[in-house]
Parts: structure tokens; C-alpha cells; sequence
């Protein structure tokens, strides 16, 4: 089946949104104007750093076993 051909149309087979000609998209975009948000860089949420790595602790390695033969 090719898409667009199918009478159930959903997330996955390629449609299933409003009918073509609606205008929905114009609405919405009428109805909520963009507006262009401020971001406070002093806010350390929006900082981006470097991280510390001071007081990580490293796991130790596994020691290595002798070899077992092979059967």
C-alpha cells in the first residue's frame, strides 16, 4: 500500500491531521503571535560550564584471572 491510501490514516502511515483547506496551521498561528523570549544568562540553569571532576571517585579494575584452558 502505497501512502496517503489508507482509510485509516494515523501517526504512522503518513496523514491523519485536519482536513486540507481548514486552515488550522493560520489559526493557531493567528492566535498565538510570536514573541521572542529574553533568557537571563546570569541564571545558572542556562550556563553552560565545564563539569567538575574533583571529587569523582573512579571504580577500581577488575583484577585479571588466570585462563581457564579451553575444552
Amino acid at each position: 500500500m502505497s501512502k496517503n491510501r489508507v482509510w485509516n490514516k494515523g501517526k504512522r502511515n503518513g496523514g491523519g491531521g485536519p482536513a486540507p483547506g481548514t486552515g488550522y496551521k493560520e489559526k493557531l498561528a493567528a492566535e498565538q503571535p510570536f514573541q521572542a523570549e529574553v533568557i537571563d544568562l546570569s541564571n545558572p540553569i542556562n550556563q553552560v560550564k565545564r563539569m567538575s571532576r574533583e571529587n569523582w571517585v573512579e571504580r577500581p579494575t577488575r583484577p585479571a584471572r588466570a585462563q581457564q584452558p579451553n575444552k
